[in-house]
């Protein structure tokens, strides 16, 4: 909708996107969600906001802008003292690894005005964004 800053996710537009079948629910449980059978993941917070998703599997990786490199001043170091000499947005996706996350159906509340679109939870649960990067490798600790 108009509200949000970013357009809606197009599953089609990925190749790598699938739905999580039943016997693959990571969160939630397979429950009738009206236009097919999937696995549902919800929340309902005390100020009166809720959402509600079905879980499914993409690539990602966190990353800068996408067109451009970034620039660094002089050389960098990484925690393995490692000299970086460049940032480059295309080196972002060596990073990529599989992400479950819940695709919303429907919002109420304060999820409807946020300019945000979605919810990302930083809780210390094994679905963490943080914990399946680091599960898959993708981050070192």
């Amino acid at each position: 909708d108009s509200y949000h800053t970013d357009k809606y996710f197009q599953e089609s537009k990925s190749k790598t996107f699938r739905t999580l079948e039943c016997n693959e629910c990571v969160r939630g449980s397979c429950r009738d969600m009206g236009f097919s059978t999937k696995c549902r993941i919800s929340m309902s917070y005390a100020e009166g906001s809720s959402w509600s998703a079905y879980e499914a599997m993409d690539l990602c990786y966190a990353g800068g802008p996408h067109d451009v490199a970034l620039s660094v001043d002089g050389p960098m170091t990484n925690t393995e003292n490692i000299v970086i000499d460049h940032i480059d947005p295309v080196d972002a996706s060596q990073f990529a690894f599989e992400l479950s996350f819940g695709c919303q159906v429907s919002i109420t509340g304060l999820f409807i005005t946020q300019l945000a679109d979605g919810i990302m939870g930083m809780e210390n649960e094994k679905t963490s964004f943080w914990k399946q990067m680091h599960n898959k490798n993708a981050i070192p600790r």
